[in-house]
Parts: structure tokens; C-alpha cells; sequence
């Protein structure tokens, strides 16, 4: 079997994670390298299965990645995640289509692109104080801002700015990231597998790596796990690895982020075999019609 870990051109070879998996693989003796996501260089048909992995820019392109996707869907290479469920978890709507089915969310307004609104009508609409907006279509924090109610003036112009080039979302700001962080629980092949708790670095309040964001080892206590497993359940199969980010609102946990392939494989020692006994287990033998079937996957309602 040959598997290829997509990546994109800043990180061409495989990230610290991907190395780990990537081995664990090789010992069991399937031919695994790493392949950038819109090289025209790579015959794709070469691999049984492309395993999506460190393709971090595919939010600055998100039309070009949604064609890539379809053109291996057309090539008959199966991809891990399958691309029905990447292609709905690159838009954050789908935490509405979620929320819709029970699972809590952060509160969430989705703003079509060239909507007319100010963030004050949508706070005085929603009742919130403190907000944060972002792009429907983004990744690690990238034109995130969090807006005060004393600084919503001087945000009224960028805000506008980007509802004319995209869709947007605006959620309240959540004051327990700051206080204590959030939750990734991981999970791999359907079973969870580890997590780990984020924190912002002082005076930030994204807890990305890129804005001085740190990464600790911790325990969940049960009911959180519990309630993870509950959100995993509403992503269609085949799903090889998901992630559920969590931060606590109301006293209660709630979704931030789901599915994300950063998945803090060095953070315990059994989780890279752990994701190559899942992308093993779906990929099965060398691809044959029907062996793998990723646009069998059918996202949740209005993905």
C-alpha cells in the first residue's frame, strides 16, 4: 500500500506529528511520503489513499482546495478525512448545522458577504458585550479579532471591510479561554484517543502556536470525554480522525472547532499507531473500485 500525507508548500516534507505516524506505518509496512497539496508534480493515482495532514494553507485558496478535492474524487483516490466531510468542515457553518442538531456551540451569527450591518447592531441584537470575528472560511486564528464594547468604533471599518470579501462569523467572547484554556480531545479512528488544553499567551486571547500559544499535557475529566464523544457521533463515517475543541460557556462545555487534523500526536506516546491502526483500518488493501468510499460520506443536513 502507498499513501501520501498531503501537505502544502510551506511545509513540503512532514511535520514533527506526520514523522511519527508516517513511522509507525512504515513498520508495518506501508510506503507512505509526503506530497503538496497543488504541486502540478504529483501524479496522485500513484497512491492508494491520500491522507490529508499539514495543509494549512487551504483557507487562502479554499476554492482551488475544493477543486483538488473533486479532481481526486474524479481520479478515484479516496482521501482520510473523505472529502464530502472536509469539504464541510472548511466552512464554519457547520457548527450551525450542528447546533441544529443538538450539539452546543459557542453562540454563533453567520453574516453572508456584502451583508449591510454594523458589530454594534449585531451585539445590541444578540445582547453580547465583548465579541470576536472571523471568516467563515479560516484557520489558526488568521483575521480572528476579539472587539471590546469601548473598541467596537475603531473595528466598524475592518469588520465591514471583510463582510464585503467574505462570509463572516461573530460569536460572543468567551472570558473562560483566558481563564482556562481549551480543550482539544482527540479523536482517532472513532475511539478517543488523548488531549491536550491550549492557552493563550498574556494579552492574547488566540491560543494558536503563531500568537505565542502554548500546548500542555492534561487529563480530561470523564464527563467532558463523554460529552466529546457525543459531538464525534454527529460526523458521518468514515471519519479517521476528528477533534473536538472545547471551551466552557455557561458553566458547560461547548464546541469551538471540529475535525482539525492537527492532532498533538507527541503528546502521548500511543497516538501515532493509534492514527496509522486508523488510516490502515480505512484505507484496507491497494485501492480497488468500492474499496474505499469517501463520496459515499454524507455530511449533516445543510453541509
Amino acid at each position: 500500500m502507498r499513501l501520501a500525507f498531503a501537505t502544502h508548500r510551506a511545509l513540503p516534507q512532514l511535520s514533527e506529528d506526520d514523522r511519527l505516524a508516517a513511522s509507525e506505518l512504515r513498520q508495518q509496512g506501508v510506503a507512505v511520503e509526503s506530497a503538496v497539496w497543488d504541486s502540478p508534480l504529483v501524479d496522485w493515482t500513484r497512491y492508494d489513499v491520500v491522507v490529508l495532514r499539514s495543509t494549512w494553507d487551504y483557507h487562502d485558496r479554499a476554492a482551488q482546495y475544493a477543486g483538488w478535492l473533486a479532481q481526486l474524487e474524479r481520479l478515484g483516490v479516496p482521501t482520510l478525512n473523505p472529502a464530502p466531510l472536509v469539504r464541510w468542515n472548511m466552512d464554519k457553518r457547520y457548527l450551525v448545522d450542528l447546533a441544529e442538531r443538538g450539539v452546543d456551540i459557542v453562540p454563533s451569527v453567520v453574516l453572508e458577504r456584502g451583508t449591510v450591518v454594523t458589530l454594534a447592531q449585531v451585539a445590541d441584537a444578540e445582547g453580547w458585550d465583548a465579541l470576536v470575528y472571523k471568516p467563515a472560511v479560516s484557520a489558526s486564528g488568521v483575521r480572528t479579532a476579539q472587539v471590546a464594547a469601548v473598541d467596537r468604533p475603531a473595528h466598524e471599518a475592518p469588520f465591514a471591510a471583510l463582510l464585503g470579501e467574505r462570509d463572516m462569523i461573530v460569536q460572543p467572547f468567551v472570558p473562560a479561554i483566558l481563564e482556562r484554556g481549551e480543550w482539544s480531545l482527540v479523536f482517532l479512528g472513532g475511539q478517543f484517543s488523548h488531549a491536550v488544553r491550549k492557552r493563550a499567551r498574556p494579552g492574547e486571547f488566540r491560543v494558536q502556536s503563531e500568537f505565542g500559544g502554548t500546548v500542555h499535557d492534561d487529563v480530561p475529566r470523564p464527563a467532558l470525554v463523554t460529552w466529546a464523544e457525543s459531538v464525534v457521533a454527529h460526523v458521518p463515517p468514515p471519519c479517521c480522525f476528528a477533534r473536538v475543541d472545547a471551551c466552557e460557556w455557561e458553566g458547560a462545555p461547548v464546541l469551538m472547532e471540529l475535525v482539525d487534523p492537527e492532532l498533538f500526536l507527541a503528546h502521548h506516546p500511543l497516538a501515532p499507531r493509534r492514527l496509522a491502526t486508523a488510516v490502515r483500518s480505512l484505507a484496507g488493501g491497494r485501492r480497488t473500485p468500492g474499496a474505499v468510499t469517501p463520496r459515499s460520506v454524507t455530511p449533516p443536513s445543510g453541509a
